[in-house]
């Protein structure tokens, strides 16, 4: 099982003792997440995630399109179907989106948008996270590996909705996150402990 309490404390050793990602977990970095998401995805946001996917590794590989200008151009071309989709999962939620209320179907049209600029499930998971944090899981070619994101998707869904210790993992990680810190409002617990999990489920079995 990949998500459990055990994978979760062995995925925050391991972000603190290997990663350079931050030591509270990316929850100041989730502060810009929103804030240019808030900009409006016509309206800024776009070069702003673009800048991100260069930082988070989501398109440097030797897959093309490779290039910033490349994919800033496939990615402009494509916002007013990316606000289009944005809105339909955005008005189907009273708070925000969450992986555990959602099913593929629903979001699938969102992730082939964002695949079809880079069909990489690297850069479309994290392209959607972007947008759309606590809905879409992280997906890192060193941290967890990477596989067909549909999959991973419902089977980590599946699992935290059925996952029995829910509180507790959420108290871990705020807790790791630190007890000066103020946890950002909108911080997606839930994907960053599918993440994590996943994280410390390849370090207990000495993949990395």
């Amino acid at each position: 099982m990949i998500i459990s309490l055990e994978n979760l404390n062995s995925g925050l050793a391991w972000w603190r003792a290997k990663s350079d990602w931050g030591s509270d977990v990316m929850n100041s970095e989730y502060a810009g997440i929103f804030g240019d998401r808030d900009l409006g995805i016509q309206n800024g946001w776009w070069e702003q995630a673009l800048g991100r996917l260069g930082r988070w590794h989501a398109y440097r590989g030797p897959k093309r399109p490779n290039s910033k200008a490349k994919i800033a151009a496939l990615g402009a071309a494509r916002l007013e179907e990316i606000e289009a989709e944005y809105q339909k999962l955005a008005v189907r939620s009273s708070t925000e989106p969450c992986i555990a209320d959602h099913d593929w179907e629903k979001v699938a049209p969102w992730y082939c948008l964002a695949y079809e600029i880079k069909s990489s499930p690297v850069f479309a998971g994290k392209m959607c996270h972007f947008l759309l944090p606590n809905l879409f899981v992280v997906m890192d070619n060193w941290a967890v590996d990477a596989f067909d994101y549909e999959i991973y998707w419902r089977g980590m869904r599946d699992a935290w909705r059925t996952f029995p210790n829910q509180d507790a993992a959420k108290t871990m990680l705020i807790d790791a996150i630190g007890p000066t810190a103020t946890l950002h409002a909108r911080y997606p617990i839930e994907t960053k402990i599918i993440e994590l999990c996943h994280i410390g489920h390849k370090h207990r079995s000495g993949r990395f």
